[in-house]
């Protein structure tokens, strides 16, 4: 069982966010992680096995986008006293946003939709082709690149244009539920 202090645990949780998510490679050296475990009596092996236990905590709850409440039931499942679990839960507050943030951006390898502006058009008869009267959907879709320069996309779509890609924009939200379920 871990006899860190929260003031050394929340220490701990610092450090290990820097180094897990912010590439901060020697945030948690050797002198520090000594620094951090003074006092404790656990010996090195525990140690090691408490650190990888409060990484994977780590990595999950970034992985999975928890917010406070799915932190606090997690952390429910290990032996933790009060302190420590609200040291957790205040760093995980602070930084959780940023590093969902930081996770998107490294996965992020192509452009992404900044804004979709939308108008209907009707075309109308003419000489050339009467009884058109058929609806135009014209779209443009502000796309931002990750060097902070944009795109702008300019497209028209018939109405089986439009049924074709909200078809497949279902396709898309139906296997986004259940991954993320």
């Amino acid at each position: 069982e871990n006899d860190l202090s929260s003031q050394r645990f929340l220490a701990l949780f610092r450090q290990l966010v820097k180094k897990l998510f912010y590439d901060e490679k020697d945030a948690f050296s050797e002198e520090i992680k000594k620094k951090i475990f003074s006092d404790s009596k656990m010996p090195g092996e525990k140690i090691d096995e408490f650190l990888g236990t409060c990484e994977q905590i780590l990595r999950k709850a970034a992985r999975r986008n928890w917010n406070d409440e799915q932190m606090e039931k997690a952390l429910s499942k290990y032996k933790l006293s009060e302190d420590q679990t609200k040291a957790i839960s205040h760093t995980w507050k602070s930084e959780s946003r940023k590093i969902h943030k930081d996770i998107v951006s490294k996965t992020v390898w192509n452009s992404e939709l900044e804004d979709l502006l939308w108008r209907i058009d009707i075309k109308s008869n003419s000489r050339e082709a009467p009884d058109i009267n058929e609806p135009t959907a014209i779209i443009r879709l502000n796309l931002k690149k990750q060097e902070s320069t944009s795109d702008v996309l300019h497209f028209e779509m018939d109405r089986k244009g439009l049924d074709k890609v909200i078809t497949e924009l279902d396709k898309i939200q139906e296997i986004i539920d259940k991954v993320g379920s």
